[in-house]
């Protein structure tokens, strides 16, 4: 459609039978359905330029341009804008999402199986096979190769033991390889005690955690205090103990990020109430021949 400047100034021509029946040379029918003819002429006014840009093809590259330009604005302006959805929440474009980024992802736990007394390993040189060995990792937690004598293994992970037999064959071997296969498993245990139904041990298994050896030994006493639980393992030669809150676990507040190796102890001590219940049992109860009653006269019962 023609603007009213364009109009105005068309028809100031004076042959120009009807209105908009010709732009550019090219014949267009008018209302009246005859064909007529519009004459761009010069020194109109500041329509002038608009009827130059109207002239030839002129008009219809300028109309795909300004569409072009409407159409990537528009395009740019929905991908930089998140996506309202029915809940009220927002998605964001596909190409707009931020790419993963692996390092960002939560760091987990260490659950590398660690070594352990009765284990049997497998020690390999693969360019100096004459030093293959398979040993036992003994009751006092160590092996003995020949090439590096007594080592510690117990509480190592497989990967922490071939860095230490590495750094001890180095002496004797350039730049070794080695590789460390357990063979063996040996029966482990897990020893939970103090204030929990059946006080003893669990058959260990890779991925036990404390509330799970506490569940396997009945559970928690009525007298238990489960938020204040005692965990020792020994890592190594060195021993490890920490608090737990296994009430905040069982209640689903908190996730077990603690995962037991073999030979490690969970204790799990009385309230306050149940201590108190103990001292009247071993001084009051247990130190006067009957439990006295209201009424009773205790130094007729004792003289």
């Amino acid at each position: 459609m023609l603007s009213p400047d364009l109009l105005n100034a068309s028809s100031q021509s004076a042959d120009l039978p009807t209105w908009g029946r010709r732009i550019g040379g090219a014949p267009i029918r008018g209302k009246g359905g005859g064909m007529g003819h519009l004459r761009v002429t010069e020194g109109l006014g500041p329509s002038a330029g608009l009827r130059g840009i109207l002239h030839g093809r002129g008009f219809l590259v300028t109309a795909l341009l300004a569409c072009s330009c409407l159409a990537g604005c528009g395009a740019a302006r929905s991908q930089s804008q998140p996506l309202a959805l029915a809940d009220g929440g927002y998605a964001i474009p596909a190409d707009d999402a931020p790419a993963f980024d692996p390092t960002s992802a939560l760091e987990l736990p260490d659950q590398s199986y660690r070594l352990a007394a009765g284990d049997l390993i497998d020690v390999r040189f693969p360019y100096h096979p004459e030093e293959n060995e398979r040993v036992p990792v003994r009751p006092d937690g160590k092996i003995n190769l020949q090439i590096t004598g007594d080592m510690t293994a117990a509480g190592l992970t497989v990967s922490e033991t071939e860095s230490q037999i590495r750094e001890r064959a180095s002496r004797y071997l350039k730049d070794p390889v080695v590789s460390v296969v357990v063979a063996q498993l040996a029966e482990h245990k897990v020893y939970v005690g103090g204030d929990v139904i059946r006080p003893g041990f669990v058959l260990y298994r890779d991925g036990l955690t404390p509330l799970q050896a506490v569940i396997e030994r009945g559970g928690f006493t009525d007298t238990a205090d489960s938020d204040n639980v005692l965990y020792v393992s020994r890592i190594g030669g060195d021993v490890r103990s920490e608090r737990l809150d296994l009430a905040a676990v069982a209640g689903g507040d908190e996730e077990e990020s603690i995962f037991l190796v073999p030979d490690d102890i969970i204790m799990v001590p009385k309230t306050w109430i149940g201590q108190a219940d103990v001292f009247v049992d071993q001084w009051v109860r247990g130190l006067l021949p009957t439990v006295p009653r209201p009424g009773v006269d205790l130094n007729a019962l004792l003289f």
